[in-house]
């Protein structure tokens, strides 16, 4: 949604509260399209609808949290399926390629972790204890998104061509592979930042993934 939205919002949540006896006032009504504005009016009355038929929480007048539970799953849920995407690219992308996932939530978890190359190289000894600390990390991110994120993990050969200015490993037409919807990654990586805990300096690199995520976006589709 977007500030235009906020009429017919008020007037969709104004209805559903109708159902239960209740009006609620105007400042509540505001409170609530700035935690759901993030997703369409569409969704979110579908969403109404769900839960006002559901027969386990449907007898209580609908809260945000409802809203985003019945749109995004739990957020024990949404951390179990960020991980299977992040072990899916761990297992067939590796260390070597930087990676651009779909989710900002994952980049600020991995960044965390200490970035792509410590979370990829990770043992079997620490592999569970990984997949805890990211779903951790993740969960509270969907309570309070991170507030900044990279907008891309550095694989090993970027990092080690950013140490040198000579030889460089891979190709020069190697594209960071994009995670998931390549839409959305093209959209994670335009709203990520330059800096972080494991951002590492290479002079061209923004030109670089501009020009790859674009043709990343045709050639490869996506990694699902």
């Amino acid at each position: 949604m977007n500030t235009n939205d906020l009429e017919a919002f008020g007037d969709m949540w104004a209805q559903a509260h109708e159902i239960y006896g209740k009006s609620p006032e105007p400042r509540v009504v505001y409170m609530v399209f700035q935690s759901l504005i993030a997703f369409s009016l569409a969704d979110i009355e579908r969403a109404l609808s769900r839960h006002i038929t559901n027969p386990d929480t449907g007898q209580f007048p609908p809260k945000p949290a409802d809203i985003v539970r019945l749109l995004q799953g739990s957020s024990q849920s949404a951390s179990g399926e960020a991980w299977a995407k992040v072990d899916h690219a761990i297992r067939c992308v590796g260390n070597y390629r930087s990676v651009v996932f779909d989710d900002p939530k994952i980049h600020a978890a991995i960044e965390r972790l200490g970035g792509w190359l410590k979370v990829s190289m990770t043992d079997d000894k620490e592999y569970p204890f990984l997949r805890n600390n990211f779903q951790k990390l993740y969960q509270g991110f969907t309570v309070q998104p991170p507030e900044s994120f990279p907008r891309k993990l550095i694989g090993t050969c970027e990092h080690e061509n950013s140490q040198h200015s000579g030889f460089r490993r891979g190709r020069a037409q190697d594209e960071p592979v994009m995670i998931g919807n390549a839409e959305k990654a093209r959209l994670v990586y335009q709203g990520g930042g330059d800096l972080g805990i494991t951002h590492i300096h290479q002079p061209g690199t923004q030109e670089y993934l501009e020009s790859a995520i674009d043709s990343g976006v045709k050639k490869l589709g996506g990694l699902h």
